[in-house]
């Protein structure tokens, strides 16, 4: 069912009411601040600046119950078949289940003694999308938890950098990743072949220092991986899901078994409570229901994601792609056109140095832009932690509480209407207490399965991707010369002057 005949959605349409502002005493209201806060473990979730008031809210939350959000949620933890216009299960929710991880963690083991025993120092992670964006952005973060080899992601055609990598590095101390789910991905096609001229020039054997990680092991095989070498993905992983698969085989190998199972760990726990919690208490559901909110009441088209730690980096761009190719969708389920908007154009980067360059758009600019903080409470750096001066992270904690503050009180006190701010302008506050393994695990849970939840509520398949492939399709015709007439003038003329 698509979201505009949600029962619960007609009535907040109905009476919906155009907030001019949110007064600073309503912000002040304890009472405001404990019915739009909420919590699981260490994670707390912080909607009371987004503009809403308590009875838009209590309808709000009602929306699940005209889709059975239940039993979806039970579906999807269990891993059932719930991407129809693929034909495959959904199942990276099992992945990351504790029973899944312990029969990983025997071939995990052998895999890091292995490198150990070639004494490899360099791991170089080759993929695209999925099945690069989730391990740099993880391994990013908790880097400072290695155990074994560093990591390096290829993710490009380009393989300048590929090149200027193995120029640096002793090749015999250097493993390969390979990750595509199809194993007919270009770009990890096109480094492969060169990887593999390059260790042969060597006299290195491919088998010897690279694996491939896919759910299509056949094609592995016929370009020369060996059964050992070849680690076998479920069709049901999905690439923006992946990292909990074996698409996190290089998180595993630099950051050790034990931290690779402290975020799964975390992840689960999410999960759990995902499922189990009530609705109204739900951390994934009330994050989905604001971007509900903003994108479908407010008609508010864009979503700006900003972490206040720079281990978090590479968050924005991972939720990037969850978010926009698993809801960047224009029909539903049964293939009928959408009547209202689905996903907004997420971008971000981190605090206080996006303070510096979008967020002036942010407070003045003609469009509102929800934005979502993400703040760990405390940093891992000692500098400066005495009585006289204040800690650099709490600096960041300041600047994102102040940050958030602005957006939505803004200032009309000026007599030149260009240093006035109009307020009025969402966010949501998500803190935990400190960036470890468990903490992120729920963190991108909560991200992941909030994405989730607005695709249920929309009506649409969040796990397909079919906008990316005719993109691909294109490229193959032109390589190989077929329906060439079809391209517009311009292709061909520039076409003609490169091939």
């Amino acid at each position: 069912m698509q979201l505009y005949k949600n029962k619960y959605f007609k009535k907040i349409l109905r009476e919906e009411k155009k907030l001019p502002f949110i007064e600073a005493n309503e912000l002040q209201n304890p009472a405001r601040q404990q019915a739009f806060t909420f919590f699981f473990d260490e994670i707390s979730l912080d909607i009371t600046r987004q503009v809403l008031d308590l009875n838009q809210f209590t309808t709000l939350q009602k929306v699940g119950r005209a889709i059975d959000m239940e039993d979806k949620k039970k579906k999807l933890c269990d891993g059932s078949y719930m991407n129809v216009t693929e034909d495959r299960f959904v199942t990276h929710f099992l992945e990351r289940k504790p029973k899944f991880l312990r029969e990983k963690a025997k071939r995990y083991r052998l895999f890091i003694r292995s490198l150990e025993r070639k004494k490899i120092k360099k791991l170089i992670n080759v993929g695209i999308g999925g099945s690069d964006l989730g391990v740099k952005m993880v391994y990013y973060a908790l880097k400072h938890e290695r155990q074994g080899p560093s990591l390096i992601n290829i993710s490009n055609l380009d393989f300048t950098n590929l090149q200027n990598v193995l120029e640096k590095e002793d090749i015999k101390e250097t493993f390969f990743i390979f990750n595509s789910k199809s194993f007919s991905t270009e770009e990890t096609l096109v480094n492969l072949r060169f990887v593999k001229n390059f260790l042969a020039i060597k006299g290195l054997d491919l088998n010897d220092h690279a694996v491939a990680v896919t759910s299509s092991p056949e094609k592995a095989f016929e370009i020369g991986f060996k059964s050992k070498s070849i680690f076998e993905v479920s069709k049901g992983v999905g690439g923006r899901f992946s990292l909990w698969s074996h698409f996190g085989l290089g998180l595993v190998a630099t950051l050790g078994l034990d931290t690779y199972t402290q975020l799964l760990e975390g992840a689960y726990k999410m999960d759990k409570h995902f499922l189990e919690a009530p609705l109204r208490a739900n951390l994934p559901y009330i994050l989905g229901l604001t971007r509900i909110w903003n994108r479908n009441v407010l008609n508010l088209k864009n979503l700006a994601i900003v972490p206040y730690e720079n281990r978090l980096k590479y968050f924005p761009n991972w939720f990037q792609q969850v978010e926009m190719e698993s809801n960047g969708k224009s029909c539903d389920l049964l293939g009928n056109d959408l009547q209202l908007p689905t996903a907004p154009l997420v971008f971000g980067e981190i605090g206080t140095e996006s303070q510096h360059s979008f967020f002036q758009l942010l407070h003045q600019g003609v469009d509102r832009i929800p934005v979502e903080f993400l703040v760990p409470l405390k940093g891992m750096s000692k500098f400066g932690e005495n009585e006289k001066e204040l800690a650099p992270h709490s600096r960041l904690v300041v600047n994102a509480i102040a940050q958030a503050e602005a957006l939505i009180m803004g200032t009309q006190k000026n007599k030149v209407n260009f240093r006035n701010m109009s307020g009025n302008r969402p966010s949501t506050f998500i803190s935990w207490d400190q960036t470890n393994a468990e903490s992120l695990g729920k963190l991108l849970a909560l991200y992941e399965n909030a994405t989730i939840v607005c695709g249920l509520l929309w009506g649409i398949n969040s796990f397909d991707q079919w906008g990316v492939e005719l993109g691909k399709k294109i490229s193959r015709n032109i390589y190989t010369g077929q329906n060439l007439e079809d391209l517009s003038y311009s292709a061909k003329k520039m076409l003609k002057d490169i091939l």
